[in-house]
């Protein structure tokens, strides 16, 4: 009989009849002997509240394909399979590589060290529609490395929802003990069974291009998420922007440890051990502005003494810069005024240390950090894991592993933990690798309606279902209904097309575009041409970015008639001005002369506005494509492969014959064909992907080519054809 890797246990507890799912608290055996009462508590009341049967796999070898293989025997079975799983104490972590693409913006070049280039990801353990070829581990730490092979899903759809609870010996705390508290905690938040009925939302320094616009739809989609909160009386949605107080950490402590808050949703700039809510305040009086000179060189020429740079030529130049006597630059190395410099911006942002120095205990159950790097959940410590944690009242953290893009829908479906859906299903429906539930996946608040079984639905996943809730009054639940028949392919483009022509949700008509656009028909055109002037701020800032995806040129009209009018949101403009640099500028500039000729374009001084917009439009059209055309002359590799990889983000159409050329230049070798063909599987929504797609899968197909560029070539055919 063969060894098993892993042993199950299922704790005695008592199922009612209606039990028809599952899910799998995945834990270490030393976690389970420290914190066994616990976790059977914990498992007792998921049994209880929400209806499913708990299968307890105990890791016994740390295996991460051990386990995922019962996780999807479990997820597989006829009777009681799981939904979901949390993963607890000490289990391995994937460290996925060759998967940027599955990423919303992490693209750092993997000849960096292997621990900073790859993406710690669950997604390892509940999608099990990826596939994935094993690497190496590192010897100093619990990480597996693993290649996303070819032949698998390119696209991120899990199976089931997941969790993690990774409790460390960070500030010299003791792992186990609080393993127990939080556990003990997490039982208690289910018994409480409580209703959503407040949420804070925060905007932080530089996010999004600091629009306002952006946040005063935000709430429009808050109320649509949650219905519950429109409330003509009492304020249910509070909202605190970085501007609104310098520094403004402190008070927005004070808003997540409320104990009366239900959910909070952080936007800002992030790292592992930082969340950056402030920068230095901007100076309004004349001695105010000179300080903010004076501190801002000292701070330079301070920073190049530490890292041994030559901090006098540092401070030469900054003196020739800035014109400053050398009575400005006296008191550079004062000691007391580094000591004020360093105090005054500790104050701006929150760190790990600030938890225990202020004694911050977050009571919102659910929050939510759109942040780069705060859900590092295998690093020693990070942010998510301290929000857990703590002996207040969060018991699940939403957050990142890697840097994430800004322009992401960061609250996609995030509905559903009101109506029947779990935290879980936040981070399962985000479709990146890096985004995670730091905590209890479990955990959903309660409602007074009659609630789905929304992890059940999707585990049947069948058609008719979806297609009545199409028609519920619940813009998330149409939402998850256009998701799921889009994955499928049961939903046509008229029908995706009708539906955002008629939705008065901004929610609903998001999701619908977002799914149109990815068939690149007609349809989809007419509806990015509507997208660039919709009501809802994030909807008509994701068909610009589809502009700049699809580089279509009949989208060429809305694109100019966006960069001409006097009042469009800065993360619009933001996006705007990064779209033109895709397609043919003499179209552009045509297309411009046309708009700004017409009479119905009023402005002041409207002959120098024109020669200003129109310098803009130039500057961004020949900056994308720039770098391209030099790619003929370079030799040097790394700069060859910086111009391959720009193309990443670039996307200018219009050379994607030139790049299909350069794959088959005599002077091309394997590692740049590699490149080349990785770069153009990000040309998924381009009107070029048909071309692309019919020459990847001829070469993934043709014996002449390396192993590891027709490896590369199925990769990007997969992922131009995936749903």
């Amino acid at each position: 009989m063969k060894k098993r890797l892993l042993s199950m246990l299922l704790f005695a507890t008592t199922l009612s009849a209606a039990a028809r799912d599952g899910f799998a608290i995945v834990i270490d055996q030393k976690s389970l002997n420290e914190a066994k009462s616990e976790v059977e508590a914990y498992a007792k009341a998921i049994e209880q509240t929400h209806n499913l049967r708990v299968y307890t796999v105990v890791d016994r070898w740390g295996v991460p394909d051990s386990i995922r293989a019962e996780l999807q025997r479990l997820n597989a079975l006829k009777t009681e399979p799981i939904v979901g799983t949390v993963l607890i104490g000490d289990i391995p972590v994937a460290m996925i590589r060759d998967g940027q693409h599955l990423t919303s913006a992490f693209k750092m070049v993997q000849t960096q060290p292997r621990k900073d280039s790859s993406i710690p990801s669950d997604r390892f353990y509940d999608d099990f529609n990826l596939k994935f070829n094993y690497l190496d581990r590192d010897s100093d730490a619990n990480y597996f490395y693993y290649s996303l092979a070819a032949e698998g899903a390119q696209r991120i759809h899990p199976n089931i929802y997941s969790g993690r609870i990774r409790p460390t010996d960070a500030f010299g705390t003791n792992r186990y003990d609080k393993l127990r508290a939080y556990l003990r905690k997490a039982t208690a938040a289910k018994q409480q069974q409580r209703t959503l009925q407040k949420m804070f939302y925060f905007s932080g320094h530089g996010y999004i291009s600091d629009s306002k616009v952006a946040r005063i739809d935000e709430k429009v989609a808050w109320q649509e998420h949650f219905p519950q909160l429109r409330d003509g009386r009492r304020n249910r949605i509070s909202y605190m922007d970085h501007s609104d107080f310098n520094p403004v950490k402190e008070h927005v402590m004070g808003e997540v440890m409320r104990t009366d808050l239900d959910l909070a949703v952080l936007h800002h700039h992030g790292s592992w051990d930082t969340e950056y809510f402030n920068a230095i305040d901007r100076p309004y009086t004349v001695k105010a502005a000179k300080e903010y000179i004076r501190k801002n060189v000292r701070q330079h020429v301070v920073s190049a003494k530490e890292r041994g740079r030559d901090w006098e030529k540092t401070q030469g130049e900054l003196k020739e810069r800035f014109d400053l006597s050398d009575s400005w630059m006296s008191d550079i190395f004062d000691p007391e005024l580094n000591r004020q410099d360093s105090i005054e911006d500790a104050a701006l942002d929150l760190h790990l240390e600030d938890f225990a120095f202020y004694g911050y205990q977050p009571n919102a159950p659910v929050v939510v950090i759109d942040a780069c790097y705060c859900g590092s959940f295998h690093r020693d410590d990070c942010i998510a894991n301290e929000y857990i944690f703590q002996p207040g009242g969060t018991v699940a953290v939403v957050g990142n592993t890697v840097n994430v893009l800004q322009d992401k829908w960061s609250d996609r479906l995030i509905g559903l933990i009101s109506l029947g859906g779990c935290v879980g299903d936040i981070a399962r429906f985000s479709t990146y690798l890096e985004s995670h539930v730091i905590g209890d996946p479990t955990y959903r608040f309660a409602s007074a309606e009659k609630q789905l079984d929304i992890d059940h639905l999707i585990h049947e996943n069948k058609a008719a279902t979806w297609r009545k809730l199409l028609k519920s009054p619940q813009a998330d639940l149409q939402c998850l209904a256009i998701e799921q028949l889009a994955v499928a392919g049961a939903i046509s483009s008229a029908e995706l097309r009708r539906i955002y022509e008629t939705s008065e949700s901004g929610l609903v008509r998001l999701m619908a575009m977002l799914r149109i656009s990815e068939l690149r028909d007609d349809n989809a055109i007419a509806v990015i041409q509507q997208g660039t002037q919709d009501a809802f701020e994030l909807a008509q800032r994701q068909a610009v970015r589809l502009i700049h995806e699809s580089g279509d040129e009949r989208l060429i009209p809305s694109l100019i008639a966006l960069s001409i009018e006097n009042n469009t949101s800065d993360r619009v403009n933001f996006d705007a001005s990064t779209a033109l640099g895709v397609l043919p500028k003499d179209k552009l500039m045509a297309e411009f002369a046309r708009q700004w000729d017409s009479p119905a374009v009023q402005t002041v001084h409207k002959d120098s506005t024109r020669a200003v917009i129109a310098r803009a439009i130039e500057h961004s059209a020949d900056f994308r494509a720039g770098t391209l055309n030099e790619l003929d002359t370079l030799t040097n590799e790394k700069e060859i492969r910086f111009a391959i990889r720009s193309q990443r983000n670039d996307m200018v159409h219009a050379y994607v014959p030139f790049l299909l050329q350069y794959i088959d230049r005599p002077t091309t070798n394997v590692e740049q064909q590699v490149t080349v063909i990785e770069a153009l599987g990000w040309h998924k929504q381009s009107y070029q992907t048909p071309v692309i797609a019919e020459r990847m899968q001829a070469i993934s197909n043709d014996p002449k080519y390396a192993p590891e560029v027709r490896s590369e070539a199925l990769k990007t055919y997969n992922r131009l054809n995936a749903r």
